[in-house]
């Protein structure tokens, strides 16, 4: 206990606790490699965790394609959906969700219907990042028709674990319980290029990292420190 006294006072480690404050730790499983001190996401189904907010849904909006004789290639996580069109968009939305079926793996789609009829949902079946593009008549639309999204939600900080000395890591193996903590000090992995102000608010971003910017990221506290070897302390707040 001493000796973990003295590195939570003295050194900076990525997950490692910090002081004597309260600290709200729980645990959950691993779905992937979660590194040390870094802002960690449940999946949907809140069974597992991610090592960052993946882009696990996607919409594919096919509905303005009515023109005969055009090409549509659809790139899911670089595998790709080719498709001429017939004029009837019915049966060119139905080709390219076989296509998907059969030789996309990995990932469900389902067709909209009513207001979003013809549009393309796709789910990864892993949790992980989905990766799409889409090209309609020579032209890449990805920007306009393509939407992604997550389910994940901020769970909190992993926390530093011994076997990073008896296994020379630092990280959670994917199964692995991984100790999360939702509130108290810890040293965190910094964004690149961040150095934060003692007291500035901390957010963390969907790769897990820390920053001081608030666009598209989640506050979770203040910095108590300013960067030391890329990390820096935080008060996490549940």
């Amino acid at each position: 206990m001493e000796l973990y006294g003295m590195l939570s006072e003295q050194k900076a480690l990525a997950g490692l606790l910090y002081g004597m404050n309260p600290k709200t730790i729980v645990s959950a499983p691993a779905k992937e490699e979660i590194d040390f001190g870094k802002g960690v996401f449940l999946n949907g189904d809140k069974t597992a965790l991610l090592n960052g907010k993946h882009a696990n849904k996607a919409t594919v909006d096919l509905s303005a394609y009515t023109t005969a004789s055009k090409d549509i290639v659809l790139v899911i996580n670089g595998v790709k959906i080719e498709a001429t069109t017939t004029g009837t968009i019915a049966t060119d939305v139905a080709g390219i969700v076989a296509d998907i079926e059969s030789d996309v793996t990995n990932v469900s789609v389902t067709v909209g219907t009513g207001a979003d009829a013809n549009k393309l949902f796709l789910v990864s079946d892993d949790d992980s990042e989905l990766e799409v593009t889409l090209n309609y008549d020579g032209s890449d639309v990805t920007s306009s028709k393509v939407s992604a999204s997550s389910d994940a939600v901020y769970a909190g900080v992993s926390v530093f674990h011994q076997n990073s000395f008896k296994d020379s890591r630092s990280c959670y193996i994917a199964k692995e319980a991984v100790n999360v903590m939702e509130a108290g000090y810890i040293w965190a992995k910094l964004a690149t290029g961040v150095s934060p102000a003692v007291g500035a608010d901390a957010y963390v971003t969907k790769a897990g990292e820390f920053t001081t910017s608030s666009s598209g990221n989640t506050k979770v506290g203040t910095f108590k420190s300013g960067a030391e070897s890329s990390l820096a302390l935080v008060d996490i707040v549940k």
